[in-house]
C-alpha cells in the first residue's frame, strides 16, 4: 500500500469515527429526551439554577487540568461532581424549611425532585462528553 492510500484510509478512520461519535451523541439526547418528554414532560426536568451550579463546577473543574489531562474529560467529571454537591446543597436547603420541620411531604417531594436533577444533569454532561472526548 502507498503512502497516498494509507493516508487516504486514515483520513477516511477518522471521518467515520468522528461521525459515529456525533450520531452516538444524537442517539443519547434523542433517547434522553425522549423518555423525559414520555416519563411527564420536559418542564418537570428543567431547572436552571441547577444546570447553573453543575455547569459551573465542571468548568472550575475543568480550569484544574494539569499536563496530558483532556479538558473535555475533566469538565464531565466536574459536573457529575457538581452534580452530587448541588443534591447535597439542595437536600440541606430543604431540611432548613419550616415543611421539613412539619413533615409536610406534599411541599417536600417537589423540592427534593428538583434537587435530584442536579446529578442527573451532572451524568447526562458526563456521557455527552465521554463520547466527544
Amino acid at each position: 500500500m502507498s503512502k497516498i492510500h494509507r493516508l487516504n484510509f486514515i483520513i477516511k478512520t477518522t471521518k467515520g469515527r468522528n461521525m459515529n461519535r456525533y450520531f452516538g451523541v444524537v442517539i443519547i439526547l434523542l433517547v434522553v429526551g425522549g423518555g423525559i418528554t414520555m416519563g411527564g414532560g420536559l418542564e418537570r426536568a428543567v431547572d436552571l439554577l441547577s444546570l447553573i451550579f453543575v455547569i459551573g463546577v465542571g468548568i472550575g473543574h475543568a480550569f484544574g487540568t494539569k499536563d496530558g489531562d483532556n479538558t473535555v474529560t475533566r469538565f464531565g467529571d466536574g459536573c457529575v461532581r457538581g452534580g452530587w454537591l448541588g443534591l447535597l446543597v439542595g437536600i440541606t436547603l430543604i431540611t432548613g424549611t419550616d415543611y421539613a420541620a412539619q413533615m409536610d411531604f406534599s411541599a417536600i417531594m417537589p423540592a427534593l425532585a428538583v434537587a435530584l436533577l442536579a446529578p442527573l444533569y451532572g451524568y447526562f454532561i458526563k456521557i455527552i462528553t465521554m463520547q466527544l472526548d
